[in-house]
């Protein structure tokens, strides 16, 4: 059992840092982008695969992308704001369509079949293959919600049943990209972005996540696990000072913050995070 004095401090720090403000310098900051659910959830999974490194850079990546999706250029830009990204954009107009831009190819333009990086190891062709994969889903499910939902709910889907059932969800998730290089395809990893992404999808009442997946439970998610998550983890005792990185350690991190927020464990995800990118600015996102 955790000692009441790390709870307190727990829910003092999710509550400080679970507010609008937080998607400023976040990659979060993507997820109003458009009024439509079925552009928000497309856009936030390509948000979320490109979430690592440095956030002026991968935020700047995604800019030039959203632009170029949107048909036009910004005059927006990422500045640096105390050691992280911080989107001066104003969110987009609601006439604008991610998934059309997806679903036409228009993203073949943007990003051709070349080796060419585009962010760090992620070419322009892999990011080719996972707009493609994205645009399949949609022509064939109607959203990426109702694919995940319906791999979900097959036991034995893609090898599903084989997983513990914390892993249930993303392994349904995984399932739906094979062989597609930016997308993590191991479940029983840390699959950090991964997991981001599904705490954006599922948790409701957020001034951040959206809560579009009312099908799901925000008891079923897992803490992501980065850097500044592991660090903070392991300073309060939480998990062991060489805990890996792995779904191992965010089941056993989740079920010790379920003590802490009963049904919604992935909120401490905001107080750990939070606390880590305080005493580490400057430092990059990693896992």
């Amino acid at each position: 059992m955790l000692s009441q004095k790390t709870a307190v401090l727990l829910r003092s720090l999710a509550q400080k840092y679970e507010t609008a403000s937080f998607m400023d310098s976040d990659p979060s900051q993507f997820l109003r982008r458009y009024s439509q659910p079925r552009d928000q959830e497309l856009a936030a999974f390509i948000v979320s695969q490109l979430s690592f490194g440095q956030r002026e850079q991968f935020i700047a990546k995604l800019n030039a992308m959203f632009d170029a999706a949107d048909g036009g250029k910004s005059k927006t830009r990422a500045t640096k704001t105390e050691g992280a990204a911080k989107s001066v954009r104003k969110p987009k107009t609601r006439g604008a369509s991610f998934a059309g831009w997806l679903t036409s190819g228009g993203y073949k333009k943007f990003f051709p079949k070349s080796q060419k990086k585009f962010y760090r190891f992620f070419s322009y062709a892999d990011m080719a293959d996972l707009c493609g994969r994205l645009a399949r889903i949609v022509e064939e499910c109607g959203s990426l919600g109702a694919a995940v939902r319906a791999r979900y709910g097959l036991a034995d889907a893609s090898g599903i049943a084989t997983v513990p059932p914390e892993l249930r969800l993303v392994s349904a998730l995984i399932s739906l990209f094979p062989g597609v290089k930016c997308v993590s395809q191991n479940p029983k990893g840390a699959c950090k972005k991964l997991h981001m992404f599904l705490r954006w999808m599922v948790r409701r009442g957020s001034p951040v996540d959206l809560g579009l997946w009312n099908w799901a439970s925000a008891a079923d998610l897992l803490i992501p696990l980065d850097t500044h998550v592991l660090q903070e983890s392991a300073r309060l005792g939480l998990i062991a000072p060489n805990a890996a990185a792995s779904a191992k350690t965010a089941i056993d991190l989740t079920q010790k913050m379920a003590q802490v927020f009963p049904d919604d464990p992935a909120r401490a995800d905001f107080a750990l995070f939070g606390l880590g990118v305080d005493q580490n600015l400057g430092q990059n996102d990693t896992l």
